[in-house]
């Protein structure tokens, strides 16, 4: 019987070792890509259902008799009933307390920390990263959301809350959305929404996540190249109009106290 021997194998060639290293990175990058993607659109469920949480409060809060229709903003009048806090710094100090459980936790003195419910944050906001613990300080770097107006309430507040009972379209009115908040301060015009919503947009790809006054979350997008008082009136067109208006009625009310002023010489 004739024996047959086996030629020694010579292992990869540098080919082919440069092949197999191309197709092992491109599968990577392919499925780190796909896990970057997922975790951003887990992010962005996230806090479309924080606002959505958000919404159901501020629901809340305009049912109660002392806040009628109201939807409470950052710069509104100050609630004399809770000493410890002052409601015209932000929005959510105003609606921590309707959570209801447990996870508000009031100041021990006037000038402690008070602390809320990490629904007030997106898991995309990379100011400050905030643990899945029950509550969380709340300051100005913790809280990813900014609340915007018509100041409805008080034309002499440009900050003041929104009054849904108001003949408005509640659906293009926005209240709540993604943003970086100002100590007092609501989105009421361009400017405003420049600082304090445009460079959100980071989060979820270009877009932010919007509660209307209506109790409805949409995730909108803010368009590169598209200047921030075009993007206002097409966010936000009650408060744009409302503007507009109210900048005719001084050009005409200027106009006419200088026709004033020449008949009088």
């Amino acid at each position: 019987m004739k024996c047959v021997h086996l030629k020694n194998s010579k292992g990869f060639t540098l080919i082919e070792l440069i092949v197999v290293i191309a197709i092992l990175a491109t599968l990577a990058a392919v499925g780190g890509t796909a896990i970057y993607s997922h975790m951003g659109t887990g992010d962005a469920a996230k806090c479309r259902a924080n606002l959505e949480q958000l919404a159901l409060m501020g629901t809340k809060y305009g049912q109660d008799i002392t806040h009628r229709t109201l939807l409470p903003t950052s710069g509104m009048d100050d609630d004399e009933d809770t000493p410890n806090v002052c409601e015209t710094d932000g929005w959510w100090i105003a609606l921590a307390p309707l959570l209801g459980d447990g996870t508000y936790v009031m100041p021990t003195q006037v000038g402690g920390t008070m602390k809320i419910s990490t629904l007030f944050h997106c898991p995309s906001d990379n100011r400050r990263k905030v643990g899945s613990g029950a509550t969380m300080a709340a300051d100005l770097k913790n809280i990813s959301y900014v609340s915007w107006t018509d100041a409805t309430e008080d034309p002499d507040n440009v900050n003041s809350c929104i009054r849904t009972s108001a003949k408005q379209n509640l659906d293009m009115l926005p209240w709540i959305s993604d943003g970086i908040p100002v100590k007092g301060k609501s989105v009421t015009d361009a400017d405003t929404f420049r600082k304090m919503v445009m460079p959100a947009a980071e989060r979820h790809g270009g877009s932010i996540m919007v509660a209307y006054a209506s109790g409805v979350v949409k995730a909108v997008e803010l368009q590169e190249g598209v200047s921030a008082e075009e993007q206002f009136k097409k966010i936000a067109p009650p408060i744009a109009n409302k503007k507009t208006t109210a900048s005719d009625e001084d050009a005409e009310a200027e106009e006419e106290e200088s026709d004033n002023s020449e008949d009088e010489e």
